[in-house]
């Protein structure tokens, strides 16, 4: 009998810069702990499902070279199922030209977040944010990462470099 093979997921990150991590960490470990252990805090660039491609994928992320793309988010989001993220209110334009970039001129839009709370370990309360209202990340490097079963995500590699 064969090996089975384990679940395995992959993406496209933008792991928050240190200074705003240290921020919105102690945020996301009080309130969703589980989802904190697994990922740092960071802004999705492009799913799973969207790397098929990837060799056509990775020579454009080699071709990125030096790049920065800042987001500044609003105030904190709480969505109908429970989940808490913050969506920007500058820089979703220079996000989606990014995607465009990596997948081509017809890439979907995502609407780019960073998920404070997960909805699967949503409790109901509504804590007070206002501390991370108005954060403002500036990004230079695009982390592949992967995810095997339910265990931590780990960087595979890192795109482009400090402008």
């Amino acid at each position: 009998m064969g090996a089975i093979d384990k679940p395995m997921r992959r993406q496209l990150t933008l792991f928050l810069p240190p200074e705003q991590r240290a921020l919105v960490e102690p945020i996301r470990q009080r309130l969703d702990p589980r989802q904190h252990a697994l990922i740092p805090a960071h802004v999705t660039l492009c799913r799973d499902d969207e790397l098929a491609d990837w060799p056509t994928l990775e020579r454009r992320l080699s071709d990125l070279g030096a790049f920065s793309l800042t987001l500044r988010f609003g105030a904190p989001q709480v969505l109908p199922d429970g989940c808490i993220l913050l969506r920007p209110t500058h820089g979703a334009e220079q996000y989606q030209d990014l995607r465009r970039f990596l997948l081509g001129p017809s890439a979907p839009t995502h609407g780019a977040h960073l998920t404070l709370l997960h909805p699967r370990h949503a409790t109901g309360a509504t804590p007070d944010l206002t501390e991370v209202a108005g954060l403002t990340a500036t990004f230079r490097t695009i982390a592949l990462i992967e995810q095997r079963d339910s265990n931590p995500w780990q960087v595979l590699h890192e795109y482009g470099r400090a402008a």
